[in-house]
């Protein structure tokens, strides 16, 4: 009886192991959405969506939509690419903030990239910094503003994601 069990155990556990590895495909998911209203109200959608595949793993793209017709879409870099990042949006203004946090150990670090809606675009115009650790009471706070703007099309995230405030 013994010996039929771990026959039986030897046939079906490889097409079980086959079966799970199948099962993981492409999905993904809205983390945050904002609607933007321009001065001539059209409608923004600005959207963080969380992708997951079985070979890159988790990773958020920024989707920009304007007229239900996807205007950009970025792939943002991972918690993989740079230790911890977590990646949020939240509006601001006429625009939206881009916010990352990231590092760990004795280094903490948010950036908060600024973006406004101008001529038809989100331009970066300013970045606000933050390195903090964790046994000190201060945080070093910089503030950066963008001359010229940056076009989000041309906008790399990982240019500005240094381990210095």
């Amino acid at each position: 009886m013994k010996q039929i069990i771990i026959l039986i155990t030897f046939i079906i556990f490889p097409f079980q192991i086959g079966k799970a590895n199948s099962l993981i495909s492409l999905k993904s998911d809205i983390d945050t959405s904002i609607v933007i209203q321009t001065q001539r109200q059209k409608c923004i959608i600005v959207q963080l969506i969380n992708k997951f595949t079985d070979t890159e793993g988790l990773t958020k793209i920024l989707l920009i939509k304007k007229d239900k017709k996807k205007l950009i879409s970025k792939t943002l870099p991972s918690a993989d690419d740079i230790k911890n990042l977590n990646i949020n949006i939240n509006k601001y203004r006429t625009g939206f903030i881009l916010k990352a946090q990231y590092g760990g150990g004795d280094n903490f670090y948010n950036r908060d990239f600024y973006f406004k809606w101008i001529k038809g675009s989100f331009f970066l115009y300013k970045i606000v910094g933050t390195h903090a650790k964790p046994n000190f009471t201060k945080s070093i706070i910089t503030v950066k503003n963008i001359l010229p703007f940056i076009n989000i099309r041309d906008f790399n995230i990982q240019c500005f994601l240094e381990n210095t405030p």
